[in-house]
């Protein structure tokens, strides 16, 4: 088999992307498996750490992750090394396809117990970005423009904000029930979203140089500046939005951009090993009321080909020169006279995430999970989620966890925690192991053996490090005082807990 050196490089490319991405997507699935890391509190507010204390200092948390619909190894070419550029075409869904990339970074995080209350505080900076684009957006690179073709559904979603968060968790020993929730409040740093998409391109049968686009577009987009001072995208491109310092975020809270979001969960001790939990995450919105600019276009732009003249190739190439040039002021022209520009205040809501759980504990140390999970984004994306964690001594807690969501089943994640005398040092990490690969050879390239992950969609990874406090025993931990029972006033285990 030889693959041309293009080829190479989309495998190579796609193959980076598909495995070590660096920015979230938005799912946690294995960290919502490991309710020792206070951050798991992100994903169920009724989880109950290990500790009394557990602080999270500036920037010593961070997660990154990639995901998407359609581009995997897979997508592309069979195991045998065939590649099929028309065959990922054709497994494309026709208006839902999609690419997101997160960012989250901690700025703080303190959780502590008093009395059979967990209470926290936390502020962090999350950026999420999604493209959405329909089948026939790559069908015209791949066939060219020979028949009419729908680019609806086309469009960017993007959302950066600052969250400062308060939550508790109640744990009664004598009650089977936890439970917890998150109240938040946003500030918006920068927004887009698109909220309208119908892009028609119809093309003259009888005669194919002559095309028509149809747009039907309606597009917002939100800063967190002071709309007064700064009107235009041009006054936005001259300014720094990011938050690199105390003044950056002083300037965000000052912010018109405002919002609020919940989160809520709870667990239910059913019998001593088996537990069932649910959680509901990022219920909430921003009001862009700073900088909010409203872009609708509704228009339709004629293209009548260019015309070749018997004139010899220099003056032929001035005739298309001259040609392309007045093609593309008419088009300007057309485009802007279809555009209305408004300056209206408007809201985004955030993508809303709900687990459905359950939980057997198979030994002191060892405990499984399985979990439906679902996620309302442009319309609702459910699939499974199953885990297990296991505890080595008092050092390390290592949890695995597997997850299908998206039409993407090859996902295989990896959760560590090292626990030294200060604290835990942590690194979760989703699709970290694919669940086949496939071998590329070029002798062209001088190339024998390029193994690349053959079905991997996405990747996620999020790193950090808490500093904790008064380890919590065993049975504290749990309702109905975990897995104890008393016997003649005497608390009797029915098996020995993790730590003494």
């Amino acid at each position: 088999m030889h693959l041309s050196k293009y080829t190479y490089i989309s495998l190579l490319t796609i193959g980076l992307l598909a495995y070590a991405q660096a920015l979230q997507a938005q799912q946690e699935f294995t960290m919502y498996h490991m309710p020792a890391l206070s951050q798991s509190v992100y994903l169920n507010p009724a989880n109950v750490p290990e500790h009394k204390v557990s602080i999270t200092l500036p920037g010593t948390s961070v997660f990154v992750g990639f995901n998407n619909s359609a581009l995997s190894v897979r997508s592309l070419m069979d195991k045998n090394g065939t590649v099929d550029y028309q065959k990922f075409i054709d497994g494309l869904s026709k208006s839902r396809n999609y690419l997101g990339m997160g960012l989250k970074t901690d700025l703080l995080n303190v959780r502590f117990k008093a009395a059979n209350n967990f209470f926290s505080i936390n502020s962090q900076v999350v950026n999420d970005f999604r493209f959405t684009y329909p089948r026939d957006l790559l069908g015209i690179l791949q066939s060219g423009i020979s028949d009419g073709y729908s680019l609806s559904g086309l469009g960017v979603h993007f959302n950066s904000y600052l969250e400062f968060g308060a939550g508790f968790t109640r744990v009664k020993p004598d009650s089977k029930w936890t439970y917890g929730a998150r109240i938040k409040r946003l500030k918006g740093i920068a927004n887009i979203q698109t909220k309208t998409s119908e892009i028609e391109l119809t093309v003259d049968q009888n005669n194919l140089y002559n095309m028509d686009l149809t747009t039907n577009m309606e597009v917002n987009i939100g800063a967190g500046v002071d709309g007064d001072v700064y009107q235009t995208l041009d006054d936005l491109s001259n300014m720094n939005l990011s938050v690199n310092n105390a003044s950056d975020v002083k300037q965000i809270v000052k912010t018109l951009n405002k919002g609020m979001a919940v989160d809520m969960g709870g667990t239910f001790q059913f019998t001593q090993k088996i537990s069932f939990g649910a959680s509901l995450i990022n219920l909430g919105y921003i009001n862009w009321n700073g900088f909010a600019q409203n872009r609708k276009i509704n228009s339709t732009i004629r293209f009548d080909g260019v015309t070749l003249h018997n004139m010899g190739f220099k003056n032929n190439l001035d005739s298309i020169t001259a040609q392309l040039d007045s093609i593309k002021a008419g088009f300007s022209d057309q485009f802007q006279n279809g555009m209305v520009t408004t300056y209206n205040p408007y809201r985004s809501w955030l993508p809303t995430q709900f687990f459905l759980s359950s939980h057997f504990q198979l030994s002191p140390r060892l405990k499984t999970s399985a979990s439906l999970y679902a996620e309302f984004f442009n319309g609702i994306s459910v699939g499974p989620v199953v885990g297990m964690n296991y505890r080595f001594g008092r050092v390390f807690n290592f949890t695995a966890s597997w997850w299908a969501v998206r039409k993407s089943a090859s996902n295989m994640g990896l959760g560590l925690i090292y626990k030294p005398w200060f604290g835990q040092v942590y690194l979760i990490m989703d699709n970290v192991l694919p669940a086949s690969m496939v071998k590329v050879s070029d002798p062209g390239l001088n190339l024998n053996g390029l193994y690349l992950p053959y079905t991997v969609k996405n990747f996620n990874a999020r790193l950090g490090m808490n500093i904790v406090f008064g380890k919590l025993r065993e049975e504290n931990r749990l309702p109905m005082m975990g897995l104890t029972k008393r016997n003649n006033a005497v608390r009797k285990y029915l098996y020995k807990p993790s730590y003494q």
